[in-house]
Order: C-alpha cells, then structure tokens, then sequence
C-alpha cells in the first residue's frame, strides 16, 4: 500500500453509497424529550402555583407554549431523519481507500478518516454484498458492490476481522418501533391506574395528575424498550461481550464448544453445559448471518495450535501484588538488554502482547514490559491491539499498562470479568 495519503490504494464503483444519519436521530430525539419534559415540568409548576389556568401570566405560558411547539418541530425533523435511515442510500458513487481513510465521491462528497470508523462488517446480499463501517459519531455508512470488491475495501481500510474488533447493534429501528406501539397499551393503563390512584390518595391537582400520569406512560414504554430490545454485540480476538452497562456479559471463546443460528437467536454452546442465546429478533438474514460467521471465525482462532515461547511465563503475574508484578516486569525489560537472566526480546513481548490466544493477564503484562522497554513502541502496539479486544476492563489494563501503570483495581476488574463470563 502506498504511504502517500493522496494516492488510492483501492478504488471500486459502487451501485449504491450514502450515510445513514442515526447520530442526527438521536440528537434530534433528545432535543424532543428535552423540550417535552421542560415544557411539561413548566406548566406542572404554574399549576400548583396558579390552581386556575386564567390566573397565570402569559407571560410565563408563552415560553412554555414555544417549548412544546418546538417539540412538535424537532419531533418531525426526527422522524423525517429516521426515514432517510430506513430508506437508505439510493446514488451511485465511487470509493477510494488510502491510508489516511476511505474517500467517497457520489451525490455527496465525503472523506472518512480511519480515526472515525469504530467498526465495519459485509452484509452479503444475493447478488452483491453491503458494506457498512459505524463511525465513532453513530452514523452508518453503507455502500452496495460485489462481494470481491467489498472485502478489498475493508483490508484495504485496515478494518477487517483480523484487525479490529466487530461491534454491531443487533435489531433495527423498525423492530424498535413495533415494541414501542406493542408496549404502550398495557403501559398506559398502567401509567393512569397509578396516576389517579396517586392523585386520590395524596390530593394531588387534576394537572398533576395528567402530568404524572404521561411521565408514567412515558417510563414504562422506555423499560420495555431497554429490556427487551436486541443487544448490542462486540467480538473481538478474546471472545465476545453481548449487551451494555449493567446488563452486559462476557464469555471468551476458550468457553465455547459451538455457535448455531436460527431465526430469533444465536446461541452460544459453552464447555460447562451452559446455553448463552443472542436475541436477534428484528435483526436481519444478512446481519445475522455476518455476526455468526464472525464469532465463528474466532473460534477457529482460538482453537488453532498454541505455539508459545515457555520463557514467555514470565510475563504472567502468577499471584504477585501490582507493585511486585511492575517491579518484576520491569527487571524483565532490563535484562533483556544485558542477556543476564531470561532472554526475551522486544519482538517476543510484541508477540505476546498481540496473539490473541495469549492470556488477558500476559497481554496485559506484555504491554507493561513492552512500554519499560519502548515506550512509544508499546503506545502504538497497544492502540492496535485494543481496538481487537471486545471486553472493556481488559482494554483500560492494557492502556494502563502501556501508559506504565498497573492499577490494583483495574486488573481486579479484568480478572474479575474474565471470570464472570
């Protein structure tokens, strides 16, 4: 590949190419129930100050009149956004991958910069296959070509399966939107059982009571959402972390005998017994098939020959305190330039660090020793490396560890999780 950023290394046409706007969705969604909740908040406030509405000045309804129609507004624009999401891209366009990132030529022009794809994966289609790379902002970007060409694009952006840790919301905005209409029949008969039975046992103003009762309805249906709707997925080379914040776990491929697919789930076969099953439900053929075929082309990783270096043990923590385990590692690095004790070399710490088959606690200790022997080596190794890993604590100890650091807390954490699966 060329080091000139202005040269393509790549260029191939493509039938359809164009973002899809989700981080504009969100924003303007957020905006909506910002003013929503502003306005309401308002006018429950004057209403316990004025118990009559002709009593309160007008001059603290119009700003709150303004809040609720500019909802009405952001609302639209919301959902006009959320239709050119649904439809897609339509022009035909050209891209040209460089080193610096991938250049888009269309009825829009655009360059994508390497830095802002978080992640990419090919949806393959009957006749063609899709290209979608999520960028750091939540947009998608999707473009329609050959299956040939859409797997040239990815090695060609660095941003194939090897090197970069596939992170894929499952489900669609759609599948999103039939839970939402589904759940709001049962959430609001609950939101106004409980509204006027508050209302009645506490006096509270009728107002109130219809403010209550809204922002009930309006809690109910976003539990509904959150606990039903399909997760997110991110696999990386140490195994795969399904869902987000608390409701999230993890499991490395060591742990798993076999994936299988069907309609509604994948489900996750592990040495102990155990089913671990993926909703996919509102998630496509296509989509769903391209996560299986990653988490299996991981298993295929993990269950190639392990070929270590004994010496390379030594990087293991194997019980120490992370001030003896630093002190250790760090007499590691020195003897590595005298040949005094055990011979490892920097290419061999780099191995470790980046083998994925390698324990988290060795590749969190190749980077420590890494960093002792080159510090901005290791900054760079790492970034690479962690953008592989799928399972969050064990990539801030990596960080901590190329910064120099071993965090007490921070490895508990990594051990911890590891073990959780």
């Amino acid at each position: 590949m060329s080091t000139d950023p202005a040269i393509p290394a790549l260029e191939v046409a493509a039938r359809r190419v164009g973002t899809r706007p989700h981080a504009l969705v969100r924003s303007l969604t957020r905006a909506t129930l910002a003013l929503v909740t502003t306005g309401l908040s308002a006018l429950t406030v004057l209403s316990l100050i004025y118990p009559q509405q002709s009593m309160a000045p007008r001059w603290a309804l119009v700003p709150v009149g303004l809040a609720l129609m500019a909802s009405v507004a952001t609302a639209a624009a919301a959902l006009a956004a959320q239709l050119a999401c649904w439809i897609g891209p339509l022009a035909r366009g050209r891209l040209a991958v460089t080193p610096a990132g991938v250049a888009v030529t269309g009825l829009r022009d655009r360059f994508i910069a390497r830095d802002d794809i978080d992640a990419a994966w090919i949806l393959h289609e009957p006749q063609s296959a899709q290209i979608e790379l999520r960028l750091r902002n939540g947009d998608v970007f999707n473009a329609t070509t050959t299956p040939e060409a859409a797997t040239a694009v990815l090695d060609a952006a660095g941003v194939d399966a090897a090197r970069r840790a596939l992170r894929m919301p499952l489900g669609s905005a759609a599948a999103t939107l039939g839970l939402t209409l589904g759940a709001s029949l049962p959430a609001s008969c609950l939101a106004a059982v409980l509204g006027d039975g508050l209302g009645v046992a506490l006096h509270i103003p009728s107002a109130v009571v219809g403010f209550l009762i809204i922002g009930l309805f309006a809690a109910f249906v976003l539990a509904a959402v959150l606990s039903l709707a399909p997760p997110a997925v991110a696999v990386g080379s140490d195994g795969l972390s399904v869902g987000e914040g608390r409701r999230a776990w993890f499991v490395t491929f060591d742990e798993v005998v076999a994936a299988t697919h069907g309609p509604g789930a994948i489900t996750l076969h592990l040495r102990d017994g155990r089913l671990r099953r993926i909703s996919t439900l509102g998630t496509s053929e296509a989509r769903r098939a391209a996560l299986h075929a990653r988490i299996a082309t991981g298993l295929e990783a993990a269950r190639a020959p392990l070929d270590l270096s004994a010496r390379l043990a030594a990087l293991d923590r194997n019980g120490l305190s992370a001030a003896d385990w630093g002190a250790s590692l760090r007499r590691l690095a020195d003897a590595r330039d005298g040949y005094r004790q055990t011979k490892l070399s920097r290419d061999e710490v780099q191995s470790a660090l980046e083998d994925p088959r390698s324990s988290p606690e060795r590749r969190i200790g190749a980077a420590f020793t890494l960093a002792a022997m080159d510090a901005g080596l290791a900054g760079t190794r790492v970034r690479v490396v962690a953008e592989t890993v799928a399972h969050e604590p064990v990539r801030i100890a990596l960080e901590q560890a190329a910064a120099g650091e071993l965090d007490e807390a921070v490895l508990e954490a990594a051990r911890e999780g590891q073990e959780r699966g």
